[in-house]
């Protein structure tokens, strides 16, 4: 369940900088700011939520050894992530703009994430000094996403990791 949680909070916070960008525009074109105070609000309330489960997490996982096959670079995700999906909500027509739609695939989106295996890098966790690796373990496992403060270069380099959840790993390096 906490593990669930944790995924859902994960993937929830990267919305955040969509929320931020969507409350400026909305404020700019409709010069409102009920909507874009909500807005921001909910994107603080799901980023203190994602700040306290990150913390919880890095101080109570297990350390556990893995053998790394393979390792490359995961930053680059997060470049795309501005121009496909920030840059095109500074353009949002809200004239055709319905709630309730946006609402129903929300719902839908929250539903199917605890299913979803795949983690992508979170931008919040890249401000804050975080890099993104993908990996592979000499197991025959595929496909994580490995968190560091540090610059990896080799795949030496990773001897012990934390599991937050699900694919996603945190280096326990120096």
């Amino acid at each position: 369940m906490l593990n669930t949680l944790s995924k859902i909070i994960y993937n929830l916070s990267m919305a955040v900088p969509l929320f931020c960008t969507f409350a400026i525009t909305w404020y700019i074109k409709k010069d409102d700011y009920i909507i874009p105070l909500s807005i921001i609000g909910i994107g603080a309330l799901i980023s203190v939520l994602f700040i306290i489960m990150f913390i919880y997490g890095k101080k109570n996982m297990s350390s556990m050894p893995i053998r790394v096959s393979d390792i490359s670079p995961n930053d680059g995700w997060l470049v795309g992530y501005v121009i496909s999906y920030l840059l095109p909500f500074g353009n949002l027509a809200f004239e055709d703009f319905n709630i309730i739609v946006c609402a129903v695939i929300a719902i839908i989106l929250l539903c199917l994430l605890p299913f979803f295996n795949d983690n992508p890098p979170n931008l919040l966790l890249f401000i804050v000094g975080y890099h993104f690796y993908q990996i592979s373990a000499e197991n025959g496992i595929s496909g994580y996403l490995l968190l560091s403060k540090r610059k990896l270069r080799r795949k030496q380099d990773i001897k012990v990791v934390g599991q937050m959840f699900d694919y996603l790993l945190l280096d326990r390096g120096k």
